[in-house]
């Protein structure tokens, strides 16, 4: 009866207060508390002529405010309460992410190279600027205001040090979480939980999602509170609390569970995926692995030579062909087999894809050997200019005076045919290689793409698109028409393997689930945008600044929408510089790529070690600030 009460008590006053609302839906939940709805939630506690403040005012209607709880880190979310602050409000944040609110300047410096050769995988939403702390709380603490006894809750998940507030006000209990729900049993994304999951000993690069056991404890955390209303950062109000955070839990487990039954990592760390599994799932609910290529030969042949995460492709003639090449200790084996009167010389080297582990010593394997170097046209520009680009695993090193090939070219050497093939299986900017010899043998170098167990997807910031025809369903659909007598190579594999015809179905058919399983979870109108954080991402990421220069950048939009949009992009950048046009609006239709450019004139005086550039994107429903970054070092 309680319940059905609150919920009418609020309907009452959310009709009455529409006639109050303003163009970003400012609406009175009960008599003290009132939320903005705008970009982001902003909620208003106001008692005794005094206003407590939850997230920030996003639509910048307060002057001033006793006091702000954050909940999380989030520049996207923490950057309407920026000017409450300098203007006076306590500042009250999570005690495991002061660093990120005090400290912001400091990461930033450092920045400009631990991108490079990044495994730590979290998302890009760290504040620009450094926010006071006045306060900071952890699981167990009281706030104290006016007459109001604020609870506070560890609820990591979303982000790593997150809390959760909980307050009785107006005879309601009011539970503000974060982005740890998105309205009825949704989340906002999947890649902001990469991590690594220490007891089960995965580093932050393989942990997909891998706060996901910590989000659904934070979630029964919070349905233990019994609140009669969830006020999330963003989207709508929660109502029944009890049934969106059952919803939500269930969803997560079912995405997770698909996720782990075709996964490369199994073949690796099959005793850690059970670990996985058990921190997610029910304690009776098992997955459904899926069983390992039904052929898996020994050893490669005489004619491969594994070194390390590299291959050899050696001719009868004793020339060779290199594919990566990711360390010194590769090289040094090259020269080995050179002296040892095994290899002659070098003919060429193709690179499977961007990573540092495949391309670190690929300049000084070519100042040796003198050889050309190959790889997709898709694949040239993060090779030649990784600093261009926020992904995992950068190298610090381009790789200049690239043959790039159109897809799908072919090319004679000794007595193989070489075909090249983009292939965006483990990363968007993957290529793989097919080795065709004389006397029917065939070998498909497929990178990392693939192990005997499936696909290599457990780094959400690689971008593995979901659609139809696109990443490892394209992948997929090349192994569906390859004659069947092939070998894939992953190098990170001693042995060569290959799927049957029903493995590779199974494969298409748990990712086409997976989309519709993500469907329901993410909010967004297509589900790729909840697993591809740089659907939206600024070009270049980092650049060189002169004072008094004008530079150019770009925000690249890829619309994952079935339909077209019309996205707005504007520039936030730091105080003294200066950019046209204001903002830029660009028509984009399905599954296209599209930029709008930016003119940015640096001021004549620059003093800071890297000065940071944010992008707003507007589309739909959406309004997201402070969304995608850049970085200018003078």
């Amino acid at each position: 009866m309680k319940r059905r009460i609150v919920n009418l008590t609020i309907l009452v006053l959310v009709l009455i207060s529409t006639t109050e609302s303003h163009a970003e839906n400012v609406v009175r939940l009960s008599p003290h508390v009132t939320i903005c709805q705008n970009s982001t939630n902003g909620v208003f506690i106001k008692q005794n002529g005094r206003t407590l403040v939850i997230y920030g005012d996003p639509g910048g209607s307060l002057k001033k405010a006793d006091m702000v709880l954050f909940t999380h880190n989030r520049r996207d979310v923490t950057w309407s309460a920026r000017e409450l602050v300098d203007n006076g409000a306590e500042s009250v944040v999570p005690a495991k992410e002061v660093d990120s609110f005090s400290k912001a300047e400091k990461f930033w410096a450092s920045f400009i190279k631990a991108r490079f050769g990044d495994y730590h995988q979290q998302t890009t939403k760290i504040p620009i600027r450094s926010i006071k702390v006045n306060r900071k709380v952890r699981d167990g603490d009281t706030i104290n205001w006016q007459d109001l006894s604020v609870k506070v809750l560890d609820t990591p998940g979303y982000t790593r040090g997150a809390v959760s507030y909980f307050v009785n006000a107006d005879g309601i209990r009011y539970g503000f979480v974060g982005d740890i729900i998105f309205g009825d049993g949704q989340l906002f994304d999947l890649y902001s939980l990469q991590d690594a999951v220490p007891d089960a000993r995965i580093g932050g690069y393989h942990g997909y999602a891998g706060r996901l056991g910590e989000l659904i404890s934070s979630l029964r955390k919070v349905n233990n509170q019994n609140p009669d209303i969830l006020i999330p950062a963003r989207g709508p109000v929660i109502k029944n609390p009890k049934a969106a955070i059952e919803i939500l839990i269930k969803r997560l487990q079912a995405a997770y569970k698909n996720y782990l039954s075709i996964n490369a990592g199994h073949w690796y760390f099959k005793d850690r995926y059970e670990i996985l599994a058990k921190r997610v799932l029910e304690p009776d609910d098992k997955v459904d692995w899926a069983p390992y290529a039904e052929t898996i030969k020994k050893k490669p042949p005489d004619w491969i030579v594994p070194i390390h995460n590299s291959r050899l492709i050696l001719s009868k003639d004793g020339t060779g062909f290199l594919v990566d090449c990711g360390s010194r200790s590769i090289i040094q084996e090259v020269i080995k087999l050179r002296e040892s009167g095994r290899l002659s010389r070098l003919d060429g080297l193709f690179i499977t894809h961007y990573h540092n582990d495949h391309t670190n010593e690929i300049n000084e394997l070519v100042r040796q050997f003198k050889c050309p170097v190959y790889a997709s046209r898709q694949s040239k520009d993060i090779l030649e200019n990784p600093g261009a680009y926020r992904l995992p695993c950068l190298t610090l090193q381009g790789v200049p005076n690239l043959n790039a090939v159109p897809d799908g070219h072919k090319m004679r050497w000794k007595e193989y045919n070489l075909t090249f093939y983009y292939f965006p299986g483990q990363t968007l900017y993957h290529d793989a290689l097919l080795v065709e010899k004389d006397n029917g043998e065939r070998i498909f170098f497929i990178g990392d793409s693939f192990t005997p167990s499936g696909i290599d997807d457990y780094c959400l910031q690689n971008r593995n698109f979901l659609h139809k025809g696109m990443g490892f369903l394209y992948c997929l659909d090349m192994l569906k028409k390859m004659r069947p007598d092939y070998l894939l190579i992953n190098q990170h594999v001693v042995e060569p393997f290959r799927y049957s015809q029903e493995q590779v179905r199974h494969m298409i058919d748990k990712l086409n689930k997976r989309r519709r399983l993500l469907a329901k979870l993410f909010p967004w109108d297509e589900p790729n945008y909840g697993v591809d954080e740089k659907w939206a991402r600024i070009y270049p990421y980092g650049q060189k600044i002169k004072p008094g220069q004008n530079v150019e950048i770009s925000v690249k939009i890829f619309n994952h929408s079935n339909s077209s949009h019309t996205y707005t992009a504007n520039l936030n950048v730091p105080k003294g510089f200066r950019f046209k046009p204001e903002k830029a609006p660009v028509n984009i239709q399905p599954r296209v790529e599209k930029e709008v450019r930016f003119e940015i004139v640096v001021p004549n005086s620059i003093s800071e070690k890297v000065y940071v550039v944010t992008s707003d994107i507007k589309f739909d429903k959406w309004d997201l600030r402070h969304w995608s970054e850049a970085i200018m070092i003078p």
